[in-house]
């Protein structure tokens, strides 16, 4: 038995884990438009373990930031699983250095119409923000002396952030993956914006 792991918050990154949450096999691609080959690439890493969609044991999914159309790609294929009996459990990045025991920081990621978006804890208080681009080297020099080094998601999307909470996941799997199960997660898409924000069409 595997679990499966998907991540579609920037672009597609799959994985199996074995029981004990190790991983099997580890994909990361650079498709951005995931929703065109998502089915071929977990057709394949089932495949590789002569595995059947029906026979995993869960599925871990990333339930963003991220885009809407990125978001909705592993939502939409967490609720057809969910609807098969198959445990879904979904968590954010921006929480896997607190999963990890890191207490306070910084988590930022690009968002968009030249907006990024800023996530902040201090324990279990947390601030969510969005900010211009232009105001991320003012926001590092203000909070890095209480809250330590700045997060993203990935590597090499903020040329002036190199700690990622990807990197995490991929490193440490079996501490963020049994704590998510343990703690039976199922969190709800999380967009950079609320949706009529996202497609406000402006009368300018």
């Amino acid at each position: 038995m595997a679990y499966l792991f998907i991540d579609t918050s920037d672009h597609l990154v799959l994985g199996l884990l074995d029981e004990n949450y190790r991983w099997l096999d580890f994909v990361e691609t650079e498709d951005k438009k995931s929703s065109a080959s998502i089915h071929s690439h977990v057709y394949s890493l089932l495949e590789k373990r002569n595995l059947k969609i029906k026979e995993v044991q869960g599925l871990f999914q990333v339930a963003g930031p991220g885009s809407y159309t990125g978001m909705r790609i592993s939502e939409g294929m967490a609720q057809v699983l969910e609807w098969q009996d198959i445990p879904i459990y979904s968590f954010y990045h921006f929480s896997v250095p607190f999963i990890l025991g890191i207490e306070r920081g910084a988590w930022v990621s690009k968002a968009f119409k030249g907006e990024i978006f800023l996530y902040e804890w201090r324990g279990e208080k947390v601030e969510k923000s969005l900010h211009s681009e232009k105001d991320l080297g003012s926001l590092q020099e203000k909070l890095s002396p209480e809250l330590g080094e700045f997060w993203t998601h990935f590597d090499g999307v903020i040329d002036q952030i190199s700690r990622s909470s990807a990197q995490l996941i991929k490193e440490k799997p079996e501490e963020v993956f049994s704590y998510v199960a343990e703690s039976q997660l199922r969190e709800k898409p999380f967009y950079y914006r609320s949706l009529e924000n996202e497609f406000h069409v402006s009368n300018k």
